[in-house]
């Protein structure tokens, strides 16, 4: 991601071309809706002339949009690049795509006041001396370090952040770049990694914390409060929502920072990272219950979730799948009450949310290395289940041979 510096006129520009691509959007999301109701009643009924069905595809909608630009009432659009402008539909098209796939929801409208204006320059990036050539513009110098400078860009998304009356541009850009010339990371080596609420835990002991923004949270809250109190869509109401939103993009780049910091260090210390197949969305569903059958303790799942939430887990998961060589889960179910020395399982093992102390062995320690431990003995023993190489030693870099059941039970890294 790179700042871009340039002057009023470009800044109107770019608001300009990014509010043309919004409005192409809003446009064909509506025809596309309104085309497909006329469809579906004409199948249903078979009433009146034959109504053919919507082309969703982007070179449908592209054909489209060249007939749209030589429409009278909206020749205002030529005054921008045309490529740029019909880009926005490849990303509509993706989305009917997702729709019909079952793995998204319906595409949405673009609101003027809470959408992230932008555009995407797909073809024929070029960026000299530090400069993004940007059409019917001009060049943009781009502000903020340039690892990637000697490769090729490929592609380039101009978005603006910030208030409409202050707004800032940055630029993300993609590079291509061979797989020889990207960092890689351990070429063996296994860790067991515990996910908990504000951490992460490996299996030799160390501790990934993420950044402490309570602060900031504190004044997000306060914030929310304010323009809760304002009248909605006054101009006081979109200030405080634009100063919202700013804090609300600060604590999202912290946690993206975080989890970039912590998956790198752990890619570099193993090969294979092992998790915890976690099923956040039925850990963080809401207590409050039905009228006829109300949840209890309803404000402090509440905070939990928020708090699960924040931790980034899938981020992690996310990040650490093309930066380590292999990402690996195992089953959740009592790795944190299970004592990884005698085997232990019992409830009262977990003293605390920090301790762990086994009733049976007398075991102490910290309760998220005990677990990250447990993770890690659970897919050594799944791999020494296998045939060939993943049952030799060479295949999982653990300093205990993991073909025999009864020396992975004594494993302590």
């Amino acid at each position: 991601m790179y700042g871009c510096v340039c002057c009023l006129s470009a800044r109107r520009w770019l608001a300009g071309q990014a509010g043309a691509c919004r409005k192409v959007w809003n446009y064909f999301l509506d025809k596309t809706t309104s085309d497909y109701r006329n469809y579906q009643h004409w199948r249903d009924f078979r009433i009146g002339p034959e109504r053919p069905k919507p082309n969703v595809s982007f070179y449908g909608m592209g054909t489209q949009f060249t007939k749209l630009r030589q429409n009278p009432a909206y020749a205002w659009l030529q005054e921008y690049s045309c490529h740029e402008v019909r880009y926005v539909l490849k990303y509509l098209a993706d989305a009917y795509k997702a729709f019909f796939a079952g793995t998204r929801a319906y595409p949405r409208f673009k609101s003027k006041h809470h959408t992230r204006d932008g555009f995407t320059l797909a073809y024929g990036v070029k960026i000299v001396q530090g400069r993004l050539h940007v059409p019917k513009i001009g060049k943009l110098q781009l502000k903020g370090a340039n690892p990637y400078a000697h490769y090729k860009p490929k592609q380039a998304r101009i978005c603006q952040e910030g208030t409409k009356t202050n707004p800032k541009w940055y630029a993300y850009i993609t590079y291509e770049v061979p797989a020889t010339d990207v960092k890689q990371g351990a070429e063996t080596g296994t860790l067991g990694v515990d996910r908990n609420v504000g951490q992460a835990t490996d299996s030799q002991g160390r501790l990934y914390q993420l950044t402490d923004t309570a602060r900031l949270d504190a004044k997000i809250r306060r914030k929310q409060r304010v323009k809760n109190r304002k009248p909605k869509g006054s101009k006081r109401g979109r200030r405080v929502g634009g100063q919202l939103r700013k804090l609300q993009r600060k604590r999202k780049r912290i946690r993206d920072n975080d989890t970039h910091h912590i998956s790198r260090a752990l890619a570099d210390r193993a090969h294979t990272v092992v998790l915890e197949d976690l099923n956040t969305a039925g850990m963080t569903k809401s207590a409050k219950g039905t009228r006829e059958e109300p949840g209890t303790h309803v404000r402090q799942k509440a905070g939990l979730n928020r708090e699960i939430l924040a931790s980034g887990w899938h981020q992690l998961e996310r990040k650490l799948a093309y930066k380590c060589g292999a990402v690996a889960k195992v089953d959740p179910r009592h790795t944190s009450q299970t004592c990884h020395q005698c085997g232990c399982v019992d409830q009262r093992n977990r003293v605390s949310q920090a301790i762990f102390h086994c009733v049976g062995c007398g075991l102490r320690m910290h309760a998220d290395h005990n677990a990250a431990i447990n993770i890690l003995v659970r897919y050594a023993r799944t791999v020494a289940r296998g045939n060939g190489a993943t049952a030799r030693r060479e295949a999982l870099a653990l300093a205990t041979s993991t073909t025999r059941e009864q020396d992975i039970s004594q494993l302590t890294c």
